[in-house]
Parts: structure tokens; sequence; C-alpha cells
């Protein structure tokens, strides 16, 4: 019978790193722990405005100011 090989798992856990306030709202960012690469959170217009990860700071900003414009629009539709 074949012995299957042990595979040991080498990445590291994430690494939260300090949150960026950008326009009133807080961008959450962290260090993956596989890949090394800084993500951050913000709302995506793509997903109905659900909180997404992005490797681009400039993106989770313009996704910020988007949503921000949403809401703006979305409070007067409703008067």
């Amino acid at each position: 019978m074949k012995q299957s090989k042990k595979i040991r798992y080498r990445g590291g856990p994430s690494e939260l790193l300090d949150s960026i306030i950008f326009a009133g709202y807080e961008i959450k960012s962290l260090k993956h722990g596989n890949t090394g690469h800084t993500l951050y959170k913000f709302p995506s217009k793509a997903h109905d405005w659900e909180e997404c990860w992005t490797m681009d700071l400039q993106t989770a900003k313009t996704g910020i100011l988007k949503y921000q414009q949403h809401l703006k629009t979305g409070d007067k539709k409703e008067e």
C-alpha cells in the first residue's frame, strides 16, 4: 500500500494592519499570510455595496466615494 505524503502548511497567519480613514470611512487593511499582499476592505458597487477586498488602495478609495454618493442619492429618493 502506498503511503500518502504529509503535506505541511507553509503559509503564515494574516496580520491586521492599521486602518486608514478616508472621507470619514474606515478602510480596514491586512497583510495576507500566504501571499504577503496588502489587502483593503471597501464597499463594492458590483456586489450591491457588500464589503470586498482589493490589493489597490485607489480602488478602495474610489469605491468609498461611490458608496457615499449612493447613500446621498438614495436618501433623496426616499423622501
